[in-house]
């Protein structure tokens, strides 16, 4: 058998579709900020029912913030992009888990202690980002990933 991964148009390895599972994870605020912006008015307080104060929502958009940038840089790996976007991606995965390490914390500070009984949705949050932490840490996809950046295509 091949032990090669096979490339993608770029000549790089694919991205796992686990990393963007990943992604959608650690960006569930500015995700759930979307899905209320969307939403009628009668229905805004729905970012309560995950979020039940304010400080909450601006911390996990806050820890969430440097993902973002990780999201630029996953769309400009690609031969005819920036390479000014390189050094982020480097840097991409110790910035994944420092980010899904602050989160897990966060959310398992701000859990409410009869969570299982009032709001068992937001375990499903801890658990979601246990797994991705646990990935981050023991994946061997990951490294190669973040050190393979397209080179320009020259033309002549």
């Amino acid at each position: 058998m091949n032990d090669w991964p096979l490339l993608d148009k770029y000549g790089l390895t694919p991205v796992p579709q686990r990393f963007y599972w990943l992604l959608l994870v650690l960006l569930r605020p500015y995700l759930s900020w979307v899905l209320v912006l969307t939403l009628p008015a009668q229905q805004k307080d729905l970012l309560k029912l995950f979020y039940p104060q304010q400080q909450d929502f601006l911390m996990a958009c806050l820890i969430a913030l440097p993902v973002l940038l990780v999201v630029v840089a996953l769309t400009q790996r690609s031969d005819k992009r920036s390479a000014a976007w390189r050094p982020v991606w480097r840097v991409s995965q110790p910035l994944l888990l420092l980010c899904c390490s602050a989160d897990l914390i966060y959310t398992l500070y701000d859990l409410p202690t009869d969570a299982i009984l009032d709001a068992p949705w937001r375990l499903v949050s801890v658990v979601a980002l246990g797994l991705c932490l646990f990935w981050l840490v023991r994946s061997s996809t990951l490294p190669i990933i973040f050190r393979e950046w397209p080179e320009p295509v020259i033309k002549k």
